[in-house]
């Protein structure tokens, strides 16, 4: 058994089944979670630069930002 550090965190994981943690596994297959991280690294972002850059449909953005989980900034 063998083990390195996770990807994202740097948290111990068994190479037998992953090379992110189970915390970051769970955060990577999270939409909203993969938006916030996205417009934390790229502020000002707009709908269709997430959409594109994360996977994520536009619709779904839109959702998040009608129910204020995110907003638009100015760059």
């Amino acid at each position: 058994m063998a083990f390195i550090n996770c990807k994202l965190c740097g948290e111990l994981v068994n190479t037998d089944n992953d090379i992110l943690c189970k915390s970051c596994a769970k955060k990577m297959n999270n939409p909203y979670e993969k938006i916030k991280d996205y417009l934390f690294f790229h502020r000002g972002a707009d709908i269709f630069e997430i959409s594109k850059a994360t996977g994520i449909s536009k619709s779904l953005i839109l959702k998040y930002i009608r129910e204020k989980r995110i907003t638009p900034m100015d760059k």
